[in-house]
Parts: C-alpha cells; structure tokens; sequence
C-alpha cells in the first residue's frame, strides 16, 4: 500500500495484555497486531487519543512473570480497538519484542534494518 505511513512490520502476537492509562487498567486476551514501534489492542474503552499509558504483554501462562513492558501513547481508538506508539521500554523488555518480531515476520532482513534505524526507543532505566 502505497500510502502507508507504518514504519515497523507488524505481526500477529495472540497474548494477553494490558492497558493502562491513568488509574484504569484494561485486558485484552489477544494482540492484533504488534511491531517495535507499537500494538493494535481490542479494547473497546474510549480512550483519548494522545493520552500517555503503559503496556504489559504477558509473553507465557498466567502464572509466568516473564512480560514485556513498554511505556505508550493512544495515537487512535475507535471501532472496538486502540493502537498505541510505543515511547519507551526498557532493555529486557525490547531485547525480548525484537525477537518476538524478528521471529514471527516474513522478512526478518527488514525487521534489522527497523531496529538499526529507530534504536531510541529504549529508556536507560525501568521507571516505576
């Protein structure tokens, strides 16, 4: 698609996450779609656009504490989803969604070439 804006190849991930923005947290059983940059989330709350959140992707059962977290911002919401530009994760956390799209994408040689290009996107520490 010629007009396409995306920067990032994204893949299908089926994990469950969550959303927070504010005090309010919303979980999703699925992730649509989710690249280095950013995720499409099935969350039907209307949540503004530009509102900063933070996002867990819970990468094994339940029980795992193994997790991917990223700091966020809604860039849009509508028609029972939320897609979100991530803005910051720390170095764990990137290293394991570098793979998780690296691995699940057509066009791994691609996915390098993201990651050399947009390397700023990991913070120097976890904020908690």
């Amino acid at each position: 698609m010629p007009d396409d804006k995306r920067r990032f190849t994204r893949v299908p991930f089926r994990v469950q996450a969550e959303i927070t923005v504010d005090e309010s947290s919303y979980d999703t059983e699925e992730i649509k779609n989710l690249s280095v940059g950013g995720c499409l989330l099935p969350v039907t709350a209307p949540l503004d656009v530009g509102a900063a959140c933070h996002v867990k992707i819970q990468l094994s059962g339940a029980s795992s504490e193994l997790h991917i977290e990223v700091d966020a911002q809604v860039v849009r919401c509508g028609a029972g989803e939320v897609a979100v530009k991530f803005t910051g994760v720390d170095l764990d956390s990137f290293f394991h969604l570098q793979n998780i799209v690296r691995y699940n994408s057509s066009d791994p040689d691609a996915v390098e070439e993201e990651l050399r290009a947009h390397l700023g996107l990991v913070r120097s520490s976890r904020k908690d």
